[in-house]
């Protein structure tokens, strides 16, 4: 299997990953929206910022509920798809083109969130956690950052080097390779539909809880909160996710 070039995501999340996925997660997302505000005990009107926001389903869905909400994301066909949907849906959402390592200026937030393991993309490690910081730039005094992410210790534990599985009208097929060192693992998937197959590659860095906890807590987190799942559970080696709620010291504020 080759290495996925160095910044596979800036083209993975195009058409094609849309074409993929989109059905099936605008399914899910008024669910997990449910789940997001019981765990945190939301309640609008707070300034959310979505980091990144693909295609804008938890933001716009966020923004139904009367949230005042910001989404960013890299790239420039997802935030056209956000528009538009917003646009349909008869919602506001201010959407911004820009890269989750550097802080949105001159703006603060209640709430950023970094969803759906949106993060342990970049090569370099220091990048992911400038995730991190970017989002702890931007809070306002008492805010909160909730990151999820794939729990990376189940999936070091029982890794599976082939899997098969149909997404829609798609059957899919992955190979994998992990380097247990770096925590790192490459997938090849293989997308076939009757038009034809599609391959491509990309890679993710792991994170179990408590590597995530010391990259919150070294971006200045004063509270990390860790959840095995969205009903507020504890982690274990079966937990699917990891769930992190950071919030910093009212006193020291956001920046």
């Amino acid at each position: 299997m080759g290495e996925p070039a160095s910044d596979w995501w800036r083209t993975w999340f195009g058409p094609g990953y849309l074409a993929l996925y989109d059905d099936t997660l605008r399914e899910r997302t008024p669910v997990e929206i449910d789940r997001l505000e019981a765990l945190l005990r939301l309640r609008p009107p707070l300034r959310i910022l979505d980091l990144p926001c693909g295609q804008g389903r938890h933001a716009i869905e966020l923004a139904r509920r009367a949230y005042d909400v910001t989404g960013v994301d890299l790239s420039p066909y997802l935030i056209g798809v956000a528009k538009a949907r917003a646009e349909a849906a008869g919602v506001a959402v201010r959407w911004l083109e820009g890269d989750m390592r550097r802080p949105v200026s001159g703006e603060t937030f209640d709430l950023v969130l970094n969803l759906f393991t949106s993060f342990g993309y970049f090569l370099d490690e220091a990048d992911d956690r400038l995730v991190v910081q970017a989002a702890a730039a931007v809070l306002a005094p008492g805010g909160r950052f909730l990151l999820e992410v794939i729990n990376g210790e189940r999936v070091m534990g029982q890794f599976v080097e082939r899997e098969w599985f149909t997404v829609g009208q798609a059957a899919v097929m992955e190979r994998r390779s992990l380097d247990r060192s770096a925590r790192r693992m490459i997938v090849e998937r293989t997308v076939s539909r009757p038009v034809g197959d599609e391959v491509d590659l990309h890679a993710i860095r792991l994170y179990g809880a408590r590597e995530i906890e010391s990259v919150l807590r070294a971006s200045g987190f004063d509270r990390v909160e860790i959840y095995g799942d969205w009903d507020g559970s504890p982690v274990t080696p079966e937990s699917l996710r990891v769930l992190a709620v950071g919030q910093k010291d009212k006193k020291k504020g956001g920046r």
